[in-house]
């Protein structure tokens, strides 16, 4: 069986699952790791052993091409790398998988889907929720009709994060553009809680690499830590293709609330919850916790199960559309990924940053959160009908 030539392009922070991944000994028959690039590998907690695989790790991606070749790379940059590094990649005759959001930049799609289509190869866009069998099944059962048409769906993500975090990189981490002027956005809607977003769009787009456009956005963004860009959001949108989405994030708070969404429909209803269920279904025992539930017209549920299980196939998914295998494709590309990158330019050029009052920020340790703001937001996610 020929080996799978793979690239990562970056391996600390998020790309350190694919290098465990690739470094898992049941892997060694089929995948192989012919490179890293990383101009601070030192962040790769597994630094040696990549090393010892595949040699030094490249300080860009050219230095890589110009001795090598790769099946797929797999490219875990801050945003603003994700447009040259899928150009390159598809340059040099390599398939790609680039985690999210396919760009700062609305502007580079038609650059990005011209490019994959004259290379004839693949970009998937690492979404993870996208790519899970829980989504997917869902997707069908939507697109098919099973709960008829989309009415109001909405989200929550309450996820604390300090000063550390917005500290990472190189400089990146909570700006609107970086020092050339690329255009970054990165923030609680376009960043850690980016999926939930996305998959607001994305589950009702129809095909399996589409989403839904939003026709008419409104947005209340705040920030607290010193930032250029937000770090709390109330994102509203009406849908081109019917119902309303609106999402609620922030990272400036004390309370945590893991991922939390009910999409409504005219015939049905579909929740997720990992923490408390919602008071008018809880004791249902057809709901399970960290389980995605849809529930008919007629009261039947279904159980897509955890959208979280097997965050790693979007890896195989793309080593199996590489190597041609029959039902492999391409399901969250820069088709369905380009919405959510539209959705959070029209955003950030139309919608002014607010600041909270001093007077209701607080400290913690590293943590600056503003009091009272959780309850706040789950009390808006609450009324929302």
């Amino acid at each position: 069986m020929k080996k799978t030539d793979i690239l990562l392009v970056g391996i600390g922070g998020y790309g350190s699952l694919y290098v465990n991944e690739l470094l898992k000994p049941e892997n060694r028959d089929t995948l192989n790791l012919v490179g890293t690039v990383d101009p601070y590998p030192a962040s790769c907690r597994r630094l040696d052993e990549v090393i010892a695989l595949c040699g030094q790790p490249y300080r860009t991606m050219d230095e890589f091409y110009r001795e090598h070749t790769a099946d797929l790379a797999v490219i875990s940059t801050p945003i603003q790398f994700h447009r040259e590094g899928i150009l390159t990649a598809l340059a040099h005759g390599s398939d790609v998988l680039c985690e999210k959001p396919l760009s700062g930049d609305a502007g580079d799609i038609e650059t990005l889907l011209d490019a994959e289509k004259r290379s004839g190869l693949h970009v998937h866009i690492g979404y993870q929720w996208s790519h899970s069998e829980a989504i997917q099944a869902l997707k069908r059962d939507i697109t098919a009709g099973l709960y008829g048409e989309p009415t109001v769906f909405k989200t929550l993500i309450l996820w604390p994060r300090d000063r550390k975090y917005f500290g990472r990189g190189t400089g990146w981490a909570g700006k609107i553009k970086a020092a050339d002027g690329t255009l970054i956005y990165d923030s609680v809607a376009n960043n850690a809680a980016a999926h939930y977003l996305h998959n607001m769009l994305y589950v009702t787009g129809g095909e399996p690499d589409s989403a839904s456009r939003p026709i008419g956005v409104k947005a209340k963004l705040y920030r607290t830590n010193n930032i250029e860009n937000f770090d709390t959001a109330i994102i509203e949108c009406e849908m081109s293709g019917g119902g309303r989405r609106v999402f609620i994030a922030s990272h400036t708070i004390d309370r945590a609330q893991n991922p939390l969404f009910d999409y409504r429909f005219t015939e049905g209803r579909v929740t997720f919850t990992e923490d408390e269920l919602p008071p008018d279904i809880e004791g249902r025992e057809d709901y399970t916790k960290g389980h995605i539930i849809g529930v008919d017209k007629n009261g039947a549920a279904y159980d897509y199960g955890d959208p979280f299980y097997q965050v790693e196939r979007k890896l195989y998914n793309a080593i199996d559309t590489r190597n041609g295998k029959a039902g492999a494709g391409v399901i969250c590309g820069i088709r369905a990924a380009s919405e959510h990158t539209r959705l959070i330019n029209e955003i950030g050029e139309r919608f002014p940053i607010e600041s909270f009052p001093a007077e209701r920020i607080r400290e913690r340790g590293e943590l600056l959160y503003v009091e009272g703001l959780s309850g706040e937001l789950i009390e808006e996610y609450n009324k929302i009908k």
